[in-house]
């Protein structure tokens, strides 16, 4: 049984949220906390990962998956062999044969990571790659080695933006 909390930019994407789609009781959502960035024009998913990991902290998580919100078809087995993954690590991000990382689609260290999402903002660089510390004990899991065993055709990590990328996992389901 694990905790699930979903990140919005404010109570009423929240509350749009809840009038298209029917969410078990026990999501909690984290509304993003704007106050750090201080422009309220500026929108970037660093936000959501400085929000959502100042709350984990706060409630005394240790590590965190994370997930982003275009990627629906995950396979739960492949979330679970993360969390076996990442035991002994700090971090546990799967990783292409051709070195390409999967950073939303990771575990890391609550505190570390709330820590360098918070750096990242007020030095105004929002670039993925600056929430992994070089540091830190990673646990890089191969893509093709490990999770596709688990996802034949890799469908839990394709991005799902629009009809191009419909059209891409319907043909895989063909």
């Amino acid at each position: 049984d694990e905790d699930v909390f979903l990140i919005a930019n404010s109570e009423y994407q929240i509350n749009s949220y809840y009038r298209k789609i029917n969410f078990p009781r026990d999501i909690k959502f984290i509304v993003d906390d704007p106050e750090i960035i201080g422009e309220p024009e500026v929108r970037t998913p660093m936000l959501g990962i400085y929000s959502g990991f100042k709350e984990l902290n706060n409630l005394g998580f240790e590590k965190g998956f994370l997930l982003s919100g275009d990627m629906p078809l995950i396979k739960p087995e492949v979330v679970e062999l993360l969390i076996k993954e990442v035991e002994g690590y700090d971090c546990c991000i799967p990783r292409w044969n051709n070195g390409f990382l999967e950073p939303l689609f990771a575990i890391y260290p609550v505190e570390k990571t709330y820590e360098l999402a918070k750096k990242t903002i007020q030095e105004k660089n929002y670039a993925f790659n600056n929430i992994v510390d070089k540091t830190w004990n990673i646990n890089y899991l191969s893509v093709e080695e490990s999770i596709k065993p688990l996802d034949q055709n890799l469908v839990g990590l394709i991005n799902v933006n629009g009809p191009i990328d419909l059209e891409k996992v319907i043909k895989l389901y063909q």
